[in-house]
């Protein structure tokens, strides 16, 4: 193949290797499933139900969270949160997703450590373990 037909073949696949890329933004969004909690020792807890909580990430900074394992009022209800997500000046110098419970009164912040088309790991910094999740769905 001649230096032109190259340079012509490169031109075409150079937009479709550069869309591959999803921005962070892009990347979060869908339905993820918690499959394991894991400290930094590699202690790791699994989920007791089948399935694991589940979090719906959606754009404009909604979210859904729904957990199984949850007792009292709380057990199988759905909880609307909002989400920030600070992708630069965050105090671990890594992305951040920080979760609103309105009702609830309280934040969890999370730095993200992984994000793929089908893993995320989220660490929480203040119970000092990481969340691992699969994505189930897209919404």
């Amino acid at each position: 193949m001649g230096p032109m037909k190259k340079f012509i073949l490169l031109l075409m696949a150079l937009p479709i290797l550069w869309n591959c890329h999803k921005a962070l933004p892009e990347q979060i969004l869908g339905i993820w499933e918690n499959t394991k909690t894991c400290t930094p020792e590699g202690s790791c807890k699994f989920p007791v139900t089948t399935p694991g909580a589940k979090l719906t990430i959606l754009r404009n900074g909604l979210a859904l969270y729904g957990d199984p394992e949850l007792q009292g009022a709380e057990k199988g209800k759905e909880f609307h949160i909002e989400y920030v997500l600070h992708e630069a000046g965050t105090k671990s110098k890594a992305p951040e997703l920080a979760f609103r419970f309105l009702d609830l009164g309280f934040e969890i912040r999370y730095v993200i450590s992984k994000v793929s088309d089908v893993e995320m790991e989220l660490f929480n910094p203040e119970k000092n373990n990481t969340e691992t999740y699969k994505r189930v769905g897209v919404k």
